[in-house]
């Protein structure tokens, strides 16, 4: 288990999480501003990584697979502004390296979105770049933010506590 504060950037992938190849549990605590948006998480970079971000107060999602495949999940709604615990869960369909995921994004316990990443990264993403909270200071992970990037967080996270499920 991991805790991190709203502010921790730059954790080589090789000492953080494995957010993209194990069952995990993110919890994030996070005041959300009406239509907030910017990134809450991002592991990796533009060659493959994973990354949660809001865009205007919608979550989304992407498993950037070496920029072979996108997988790209998001809420329906906004968040509604205020005090949130967002959870990111992460479960492989298929136990094997390189299996399917799903991901399922809940807020305060009420999912909101859910997919299947068909095809997981079966070690790091890459061997240089961070895991970064609040904001996406390396290369961007989805080329949705890319213009916007580093796309901090408008809102405030308290922390972000991962889990090995």
């Amino acid at each position: 288990e991991w805790e991190f504060s709203g502010d921790m950037i730059r954790m080589p992938e090789f000492c953080a999480p494995a957010l993209g190849n194990k069952n995990n549990v993110v919890t994030i605590e996070a005041d959300v501003p009406e239509n907030g948006s910017g990134v809450l998480y991002a592991l990796g970079s533009g060659a493959g990584g994973l990354t949660c971000y809001a865009d205007n107060g919608r979550l989304h999602y992407e498993y950037n697979l070496f920029i072979l495949q996108r997988t790209k999940i998001a809420s329906e709604t906004a968040i509604a502004p205020g005090r949130h615990t967002i959870t990111v869960t992460t479960q492989y369909a298929e136990v094997r390296p390189g299996g399917p995921l799903n991901i399922s994004i809940a807020v305060d316990g009420s999912e909101v979105a859910s997919g299947t990443v068909p095809i997981s990264a079966p070690l790091l993403f890459t061997a240089n770049d961070c895991l970064d909270i609040g904001t996406c200071l390396g290369s961007p992970v989805s080329m949705d933010y890319r213009e916007r990037a580093p796309f901090p967080f408008e809102g405030h996270i308290h922390r972000v506590h991962v889990a090995y499920a």
